[in-house]
């Protein structure tokens, strides 16, 4: 059988995915052992990943003429608003958090740089190219729920069995398939530099989805004053001597 575009594109960046599996953070998470602390820092950033995901489905419907495909991309904006944030607004509550606090949650680095990616590519790509920049995300944790379900549901203790639930669900599964077969009818008609361009997406939002699952394990601090907060008294050479003028040589 013949490889399609996308499982191409997928396997290229095999690696990515098998190292996000693997990940600590998403062991810990499937297996019930990750700190309530870390998981609080997860959601919070990723609800605010999902108010640009839903922004990036809204730029996807206006690439196309096709009126099921706009009528898609609408169900997926809706659903990434409404269905995920019915979970995030299930943990708030668990949290002690209203959902107005988990809005005014600074963006950690890595989730500022990976949002920013998405939406540049929605505001200035094709559709194949806007398409792509979502499947990573829509595909891993369908996968990442399929593997860690594959030998039945979690336990009903389970801290994270709500989370693991959802994203093992094959209705969730169903929206990275279509996302797929969207991408693989477009790369069809597509030159070599435009399936590059694609693949270059791809691994570029596969990369993020790592680097995602690494920045809620160590909690990576947004940017704050503190971080630009240097003694420069405590150098051991002066500031401007770093830059100072070599004197002209007039001896020549």
């Amino acid at each position: 059988m013949t490889e399609s575009f996308t499982e191409t594109m997928r396997r290229e960046c095999s690696a990515i995915w098998d190292a996000q599996l693997a990940h600590p953070f998403v062991v810990a998470l499937a297996d019930g052992t990750l700190p309530q602390a870390t998981f609080q820092f997860y959601i919070l950033q990723d609800a605010r990943f999902l108010t640009d995901l839903a922004k990036t489905f809204a730029f996807a419907a206006t690439k196309t003429d096709d009126r099921d495909r706009i009528l898609k991309f609408g169900e997926f904006l809706i659903d990434t608003v409404r269905v995920e944030r019915a979970l995030h607004e299930m943990y708030a509550e668990r949290f002690g958090l209203t959902m107005a606090q988990m809005a005014a949650t600074p963006m950690a680095p890595t989730s500022y740089a990976y949002t920013r990616h998405m939406l540049q590519v929605g505001a200035t790509g094709s559709l194949a190219e806007v398409v792509t920049v979502v499947l990573p995300c829509a595909w891993i944790y369908a996968v990442i729920g399929e593997h860690f379900t594959a030998l039945g549901e979690p336990p009903v203790d389970h801290p994270y069995r709500d989370w693991l639930a959802m994203y093992a669900n094959p209705d969730f599964a169903a929206v990275g398939a279509w996302l797929r077969a969207v991408v693989d009818d477009e790369a069809a008609r597509m030159d070599d530099r435009g399936r590059q361009r694609l693949r270059d997406i791809f691994r570029t939002s596969s990369e993020y989805e790592w680097l995602f699952w690494q920045m809620a394990w160590t909690r990576e601090e947004a940017l704050s004053a503190r971080h630009w907060q240097v003694d420069l008294a405590s150098s051991k050479k002066p500031l401007m001597g770093l830059f100072q003028p070599t004197a002209p040589n007039h001896a020549a």
